[in-house]
């Protein structure tokens, strides 16, 4: 692990999460951009395995990780979800995961018994990278012990889908997005009756050889074991890392050269910065692997509300993860009544249940949610922190809050909308999600892997939040584009350690002037 003392990695989290307009600076037009790449990433001449369509129409325990659980967590979990037809070809493949304008930079490698395997989302197959079973070794790389996985996932960043337009600001989405598939992995994972540990603490140089990635192009950026539930309680050791150096474990791993079809620019040449951080962030000796817990913010002085108890109604996860969506290209909410009550207890358990290696065994996940309420049944409008063990709401006293304080509580919606660059409309808005993260934590404990690691760990909760939405009949549009000063002053936060990592806007949306086609496999019972 890199030192802890301050480097690149705070630097571009400075420019990237503070200074908006200088992380903006070098973006590109998506139209017309001669650096596009491809839509997909394309292997040519490997042995391909097609997965079976017949799946599931909702999701529940499996007996075995065989071939049709397979196929179901794949498609799931990262699979083609919609086609749309009416954006100029820019936008026309959705997934069960939301990605900034669709560019889906994050790719999915599995794992297996028989061997390594790229995931092919559009054919839903499998492409093999090189044979044999290394599920051991990937496990070496995370320094646990254990019992042998089911299956592990890694979790890669193609940065030229993103970077074409972003440059290096793709660091940023792409390390967001990774955190947001693992966090719909590990969600119909857990639908299914298996468990997922996050690694992002891991030897990158022995994964990305294993995967034949080029480090500097496409990093490995997390690792995810899956476990059958009985087997997951002895998975991962509790004790100290099992001590590896990636220079020694690289050693034992062939080199490889998979044909993949060249396509976009070049990372190192376009984008330095992004470069840099990559590299700082490296991992190369287990025994430097670490976990801690962040400060949390101070909360108020005003009484907080206590969650009332209420009925949840759970729909079925793969029939949310249909219908989940980040609304239309404008995003503009129309009146609607949701119920508020239920909202807030869904969002009061999304921290719960992650095990991620960012954290000590047992702890919550590392980031704080706060709720602005703009039109939801039973809850006052306002700003609120939720309190992560009682599920209680405290009010937000607002640096900038005038008058009385129905006036402060009406206005707090419109407090964020100020704040956020225009473009999503705010009349209507049903609520405004805030992810809070202790910046100095992430990089006092991890160096610079300390931005991958807060970025991934926000977008494991964005997505679960995203999900809680679209239960409710919302869409969970991600806004990055906000000034995070101003978002601070919105939601009483005194200290600049404590960030605004994520913005999600949640509210009842029109339909856009879209033509989207569900993609639909072949249902079996």
């Amino acid at each position: 692990m890199t030192g802890r003392a301050d480097g690149v990695g705070r630097e571009f989290w400075r420019i990237s999460l503070e200074d908006l307009a200088t992380a903006m600076e070098t973006r590109q037009s998506e139209y017309g951009n001669p650096d596009e790449p491809l839509k997909f990433k394309i292997y040519r001449g490997l042995p391909r395995r097609p997965l079976t369509t017949r799946l599931p129409a909702e999701l529940g325990p499996v007996d075995a990780f065989d071939e049709p659980a397979l196929s179901t967590l794949l498609h799931y979990g990262y699979g083609i979800s919609r086609q749309e037809f009416d954006t100029n070809g820019t936008w026309p493949y959705h997934r069960m995961v939301a990605s900034a304008r669709c560019l889906f930079g994050v790719q999915l490698y599995v794992c297996l018994p028989d061997g390594v395997h790229h995931y092919d989302a559009p054919h839903h197959a499998l492409v093999r990278l090189r044979e044999g079973d290394h599920r051991g070794l990937l496990t070496r790389a995370t320094g646990t012990g254990g019992p042998v996985p089911q299956a592990v996932f890694v979790l890669s960043g193609l940065f030229s889908k993103i970077a074409y337009i972003y440059r290096d600001y793709a660091y940023r989405l792409c390390t967001q997005e990774a955190g947001m598939v693992a966090g719909n992995l590990d969600l119909v994972a857990r639908a299914m009756g298996l468990r997922a540990h996050v690694h992002h603490q891991f030897l990158d140089e022995p994964v990305d050889k294993l995967l034949g990635l080029d480090g500097d192009e496409e990093p490995a950026l997390l690792v995810l074991p899956l476990h059958l539930a009985e087997a997951a309680a002895g998975a991962d050791s509790t004790g100290p890392p099992v001590a590896e150096t990636a220079a020694s474990l690289a050693a034992t791993i062939e080199a490889i050269e998979p044909p993949v079809v060249p396509s976009g620019l070049r990372v190192p040449q376009a984008c330095p910065m992004l470069t840099r951080v990559n590299r700082s962030s490296l991992c190369t000796d287990t025994t430097g692997f670490t976990t801690a817990v962040p400060v949390a913010p101070a909360v108020s002085d005003a009484e907080p509300r206590p969650l009332p108890t209420t009925e949840v109604p759970e729909p079925g996860l793969a029939e949310v993860l249909r219908a989940r969506d980040s609304g239309p290209g404008i995003f503009r909410p129309v009146a609607s009544r949701v119920d508020g009550v239920e909202l807030w207890a869904r969002l009061a358990r999304i921290r719960a249940g992650i095990v991620s290696d960012a954290v000590p065994a047992g702890a919550p996940a590392p980031l704080e949610i706060f709720l602005t309420v703009g039109d939801l049944t039973g809850i006052p409008a306002g700003a609120y922190r939720l309190d992560p063990e009682t599920g209680a709401l405290h009010p937000v006293a607002r640096a900038e809050t005038r008058g009385d304080a129905a006036d402060a509580g009406l206005n707090a919606v419109t407090a964020i909308e100020r704040v956020t660059i225009p473009g999503p409309v705010f009349t209507h808005m049903n609520a405004v999600v805030h992810l809070v993260g202790d910046r100095d934590w992430a990089f006092d404990t991890f160096g610079d892997r300390g931005y991958r690691v807060m970025n991934q760990e926000a977008g494991l909760l964005a997505h679960r939040i995203c999900v809680a939405a679209a239960a409710q009949g919302m869409s969970g549009r991600i806004v990055n584009a906000y000034h995070a000063e101003g978002v601070r002053a919105a939601l009483g936060l005194t200290e600049q350690r404590h960030t605004p990592v994520f913005q999600i806007l949640l509210a009842r949306t029109g339909p856009g002037g879209r033509v989207i086609v569900p993609v639909e496999p072949e249902a079996v019972e």
